[in-house]
């Protein structure tokens, strides 16, 4: 895999902003012998995956805690990964605008520059923890764009800002961080998870741990989603919510899920 880290100066953002590219190329035994041309052909788009990090997590959190350019490579996705500074992928009415950032600059700039497919059953979008979160919202705003999400984690129900942002800031306090999410700062309404009416609803799979202190959120994310009308599939892994969980579940995300 070829793996780039990008720096661009972000309209929606209004400053300069990080994400890394993982595109498809040579593999070792799989594409020995095969012609230049046959390995990057003109005409072919990859499909693409656009994975959002963790509450605390930059551009090269996966790169660093998973095998993301493994399961990439194994199964010929590009990957797009951005860097969401930590402002709960809201957008501000009057400021900047991270979810937009995602699903409009990104994405016009990674298919624009790369090989990416703009087509809605080729692009997928997932994510760890918040990242879960902002996977979910960027697909229900976007519906026309992704065909499958991942949560990794997750939530959606109503209340969220009273609810999972809070207790997302406790486990950072527990884990030895300053809380870092803006509560008093989320925007009215801008946090919750709206089902647009009449929409092509993506397909959903749910991963959580067991003894995360967050997994009663994920478990009733598939019931509220079934129950929303979305095809889901889940599954509860033992154990806590650490990189070993999360590096598992994102194999089987890729290599199942979106296959």
């Amino acid at each position: 895999m070829a793996t780039l880290q990008m720096n661009i100066l972000s309209m929606k953002l209004g400053m300069q902003s990080n994400f890394t590219v993982i595109l498809p190329s040579f593999r070792p035994g799989v594409d020995a012998g095969k012609e230049l041309s046959e390995l990057y052909p003109r005409d072919v788009r990859f499909r693409t995956l656009w994975l959002l990090p963790s509450e605390y997590g930059d551009d090269i959190e996966e790169l660093h805690y998973t095998s993301i350019q493994r399961y990439a490579d194994e199964t010929g996705i590009a990957v797009v990964m951005p860097a969401p500074l930590n402002r709960m992928y809201s957008n501000d009415p009057t400021n900047q605008k991270f979810i937009d950032y995602i699903t409009e600059e990104l994405w016009s700039l990674g298919h624009g520059t790369f090989a990416l497919s703009y087509r809605r059953e080729d692009n997928y979008i997932g994510g760890f923890s918040l990242g879960a979160y902002g996977a979910l919202k960027a697909a229900l705003r976007n519906t026309d764009k992704y065909s499958k999400v991942f949560m990794i984690g997750g939530v959606f129900e109503e209340g969220i800002k009273d609810g999972y942002f809070r207790d997302i800031n406790a486990r950072i306090a527990e884990q030895g961080l300053i809380p870092h999410l803006p509560l008093d700062d989320a925007l009215p309404g801008d946090e919750e998870l709206i089902v647009p009416e009449g929409a092509d609803l993506p397909e959903v799979a749910v991963y959580y741990a067991s003894e995360d202190s967050l997994s009663d959120y994920a478990r009733r994310a598939v019931t509220n989603l079934k129950a929303a009308g979305f095809e889901v599939q889940s599954k509860e892994y033992p154990g806590k919510d650490d990189w070993d969980f999360r590096d598992t579940a994102l194999k089987a995300a890729v290599k199942e899920f979106i296959g």
